[in-house]
């Protein structure tokens, strides 16, 4: 140790022993109750993405995920009842099997119509908390605003496309929401829960 390390060592021992331990004491405190301090902040802004956000937008797409399987099993059984049977040609025969098959339709796009409620919740939920949102997320929620808003504009009230047919493959296929957007909101909201509950041992 040089003389100068040397006279520093001395001179902060000297300072301590003026001052006492109480000094060391309030900088340890102050440096404890600093780190508990910002804890108590990611706690709280974590429980609010989870309760304000990620929480609420979980809910829905694991019901739009739900809604999907159902609007699948209609059309799966459709084919299989409607498209792989041969059945009569008679006149009366066939009106009855267009009027099941129509039924069916119908059945199968209500529960696509709930998906779509369900996206309005979302994209409310996100106007409201947005400054909850990871910046990371902010790329796949900009793909379920394009999807949604381009279906409540290119589609008219009878559910049809209206947008013309070569230029609707230009722009893109409409989707009622992504799979990258389902999954990116899954896996947010299960890695926060974990995360929380990991702060609060």
């Amino acid at each position: 140790m040089n003389v100068t390390n040397m006279t520093y060592f001395n001179t902060v021992c000297l300072i301590v022993s003026f001052l006492g331990g109480g000094i060391v004491s309030a900088l340890i405190n102050w440096a404890r109750a600093n780190r508990a301090d910002k804890k108590d902040r990611e706690i709280k802004f974590l429980d609010n993405q989870i309760r304000k956000l990620y929480g609420p937008l979980y809910y829905l797409v694991s019901q739009s995920e739900k809604l999907f399987q159902l609007n699948n099993r209609f059309h799966e059984a459709y084919n299989k009842e409607y498209c792989n049977k041969k059945w009569s040609q008679q006149q009366h025969a066939q009106e009855i099997l267009e009027g099941e098959a129509s039924a069916t339709i119908e059945i199968a796009n209500k529960y696509i119509e709930i998906v779509e409620k369900n996206n309005e919740k979302m994209k409310e939920i996100l106007d409201n908390h947005y400054s909850l949102l990871d910046p990371e997320d902010i790329e796949t929620m900009m793909v379920f605003f394009e999807h949604h808003t381009r279906l409540n504009v290119e589609k008219n009230c009878d559910g049809k496309i209206t947008t013309p047919f070569r230029i609707y493959e230009n722009i893109g296929d409409i989707s009622f929401l992504r799979p990258e957007v389902i999954n990116k909101i899954k896996t947010q909201f299960l890695n926060k829960k974990r995360k929380l509950e990991n702060l609060l041992k």
